[in-house]
């Protein structure tokens, strides 16, 4: 008998059974799978592998062994961490690069021009795979879309930096410590810091409250939680 693990996925109950995990599939899966087989054929294997739909219409990803974070804890905020979740990112990026979206396609998220790459969509610790000290994998690619490579690298950034408020309970660090935290993400990825990806990172969390309010008005249980919970007061605070 295969034992089951059971965990909160956002509002969703996820369940692991063995090397598999088990979750409610969106309307942006068959897309999704589409992807992520693309990623492995193109030699990036930090991505859960798909096998299709259980009897009970879940999606069925492959189990990545490691921990994930909702927030960093202090001993974790290392050069190591950080600059392993920025490379991991580029060959997501590179290897995203040559998959071809179908006409088909539906996302969560609509795309964004240029279309260089597929964006994650939502490249923060808790949605990254620990081990030893690096990221070794990302998860849950429900808001995957295509898009700029900028405007998944200024989520990322304001994610790990981090890029917050001294209100918001997730920040650490002085303004300067994170200012440094978010050059040496760029290095890592390979591009420069500058005031355009700060222009970028204010943008992606404007288009992120915009999304969270109008799924909340459509019924969406997770983005009705986030507002609940107060969470756009803090994103408007750190813009």
């Amino acid at each position: 008998m295969v034992e089951e693990t059971v965990f909160q996925g956002g509002v969703n109950a996820v369940r692991r059974r063995g090397d598999r995990v088990h979750r409610p599939a969106t309307a942006a899966a068959p897309a999704i799978h589409r992807l992520l087989r693309h990623l492995r054929a193109a030699g990036f294997d930090a991505a859960p592998e798909p096998f299709g739909y259980d009897d009970e219409g879940n999606e069925v990803l492959s189990y990545l062994e490691g921990d994930v974070h909702n927030a960093l804890p202090a001993e974790l905020r290392t050069p190591e961490l950080l600059t392993s979740a920025a490379a991991l990112l580029r060959r997501l990026h590179d290897a995203s690069a040559t998959f071809a979206p179908g006409p088909d396609d539906r996302w969560q998220l609509p795309a964004r021009s240029p279309a260089e790459v597929v964006c994650h969509g939502d490249l923060a610790p808790y949605n990254c795979v620990v081990r030893a000290g690096r990221v070794v994998g990302f998860i849950d690619f429900d808001n995957a879309h295509p898009g700029p490579r900028a405007w998944d690298l200024a989520y990322a950034v304001y994610r790990f930096a981090p890029l917050h408020a001294p209100t918001n309970p997730d920040s650490a660090g002085s303004p300067e410590e994170q200012a440094r935290r978010a050059a040496a993400f760029c290095r890592a990825y390979g591009v420069a810091a500058g005031a355009e990806l700060l222009d970028t990172v204010v943008d992606r969390l404007a288009a992120l409250l915009a999304t969270m309010r109008k799924r909340a008005e459509a019924g969406e249980a997770a983005s009705q939680a986030h507002i609940a919970a107060g969470h756009p007061a803090l994103y408007e605070e750190d813009i």
